[in-house]
């Protein structure tokens, strides 16, 4: 290989590596773990690995798989991700890479530059397809970042399977079809219509599969707007009855003081356990900043109130949290329910619903205790009979794994106890 040779594969791998980390940082902004230095570092690592393989000649399937592997390894390090996103962005950017190639080969072939395996080695073909294929990456590398910026965390893992294998195997079926040591013009049109016909094909499904999502969520949000509208009635008639208790306080201690002072004991400690019972009776309300935990918590509180259960609720959330309302909600709701079923089918005399909703550290815990008869917390039931901490256990735990959180269940003297521990950043 010439010297100029070797200027122009640098030059390439330059730009290339420029790509990588650019698209890298455009995914993962908020998590870069450094000083923006560290970024031109990381381009000269990542220029280093590419140059490398290029100019040794390397297969360009190996030398994929180099520039995945190092791009993985970079990002572990400029990046506090999780693998399993890094991976995907990688693979995601791989996939990019190839389509790139595969359109600016396709349209030097359509200009008569050469055919494939022409192209492949040094010429005026060689350095404008290097050239075409860095604009089409590029372009390619924005639209990712910029399509899957507000969607990253929801796409679910076989989504991200179904995003990444698609594309890549409708290509390399096109290439297996049409792709030959000599294409006539007509099969070149044909290939970079099918090439550009896939991948929009892709992006119209995957867009559709989005909207989808979207009105579902919409239709979330609607759900969500009328309990908040139920919560905030709840809380107005709480604080009308909190305010009316408050205004009778004085007047009934002061009753009750009179009876005592004029030797009527039994009729005053009668007045004060009436006074305790209506003040016991009015309950509360949780306020976490979080109007649908609020809404669900403030309900299921009623409920237990109705009921006659005591309900108690401890709430320490000195900030706000970056955590899936939808799942979080789902875990409190299904928790909140058992407890109340568990308490009310329970023998015990002093019946009592518990939770605990605590921020420290970055950690949410969710505690949840109530009175309870004897259970097997190891193998709950899931069925409606029994004492009811089984309903909706396995929609409680799909749901902390999806947080990546972690929980534990136990029964002992008379309590059952629920207790998530819930990491976020």
């Amino acid at each position: 290989m010439e010297l100029s040779d070797i200027i122009i594969e640098s030059v390439n791998s330059l730009c290339e590596a420029g790509i990588v980390v650019f698209y890298l940082y455009k995914m993962m902004k908020h998590k870069f773990r450094y000083q923006a230095v560290f970024l031109v570092l990381g381009a000269a690592a990542m220029f280093g690995v590419i140059n490398s393989v290029t100019l040794l000649r390397a297969n360009e399937w190996l030398k994929i798989g180099i520039t995945l592997t190092a791009m993985i390894v970079m990002s572990l390090i400029l990046f506090e991700s999780r693998l399993r996103d890094i991976i995907f962005y990688c693979l995601l950017f791989c996939i990019g890479v190839i389509a790139a190639e595969v359109l600016a080969t396709g349209a030097l072939v359509l200009l008569n530059f050469g055919n494939p395996d022409d192209l492949s080695y040094m010429g005026m073909g060689r350095v404008i397809g290097m050239a075409g294929s860095k604009l089409f990456c590029f372009w390619i590398a924005m639209y990712i970042s910029e399509y899957l910026k507000p969607k990253q965390r929801e796409i679910p893992f076989k989504n991200w399977l179904l995003i990444i294998f698609v594309p890549l195997l409708s290509i390399i079926t096109l290439n297996g079809i049409y792709v030959s040591k000599e294409l006539d013009p007509r099969k070149t049109v044909i290939y970079l219509v099918s090439v550009a016909g896939i991948l929009l094909l892709n992006i119209f499904v995957f867009d559709f599969f989005d909207t989808y999502s979207n009105t579902i969520k919409l239709q979330l949000m609607e759900q969500r707007l009328k309990s908040e509208e139920e919560n905030y009635k709840l809380i107005e008639e709480k604080y009308t009855e909190i305010r009316q208790i408050k205004h009778d306080f004085s007047n009934q201690l002061a009753a009750a003081k009179r009876m005592f002072s004029q030797g009527e004991s039994p009729e005053a400690l009668d007045h004060l356990d009436k006074l305790y019972s209506s003040v016991l009776s009015a309950g509360g309300v949780c306020y976490t900043g979080i109007s649908s935990i609020d809404a669900i918590v403030n309900m299921k509180w009623d409920r237990s109130l109705q009921l006659e259960i005591p309900f108690t609720c401890k709430v320490v959330f000195p900030e706000k949290m970056d955590i899936d309302e939808l799942l979080l909600c789902r875990i409190i709701a299904n928790l909140l329910d058992n407890a109340i079923e568990g308490a009310e089918n329970s023998s015990a005399d002093d019946k009592f619903v518990y939770i605990a909703l605590i921020q420290n550290s970055n950690k949410l815990r969710i505690c949840v205790m109530n009175s309870s008869d004897e259970v097997d917390a190891e193998h709950l039931r899931t069925k409606k009979s029994g004492y009811g901490h089984g309903i909706g256990v396995n929609s409680v735990k799909d749901a902390v794994k999806q947080l990546d959180g972690i929980f534990s269940f136990k029964w002992a003297n008379g309590i059952f106890t629920a207790d998530i521990m819930i990491a976020y950043n």
